[in-house]
């Protein structure tokens, strides 16, 4: 039986590499992508992929994704 997990999910292709890489392995079964996004500006805090991109992409995928707001400049603590 596949341990249940969410996956870290950035839109880019380092992410959807390894996104790859673990649905085409037997250890774990994804539930959902979860996304963190900037408040002010509505996309990926690292590299700006804006929030319609990224619910395509789960959809196009087949999962659910979930959205973590955050502030432009989070701390650690925000996380």
């Amino acid at each position: 039986m596949k341990k249940k997990a969410i996956f870290n999910w950035s839109g880019g292709k380092d992410s959807a590499l390894a996104l790859y890489k673990v649905l085409k392995g037997s250890e774990f079964e994804i539930t959902c992508l979860l996304t963190s996004v900037n408040n002010q500006f509505q996309g990926i805090s690292l590299h700006g992929v804006r929030v319609e991109l990224l619910e395509q992409q789960a959809k196009n995928i087949g999962k659910t994704l979930e959205i973590m707001p955050v502030p432009e400049m989070p701390s650690m603590e925000v996380y």
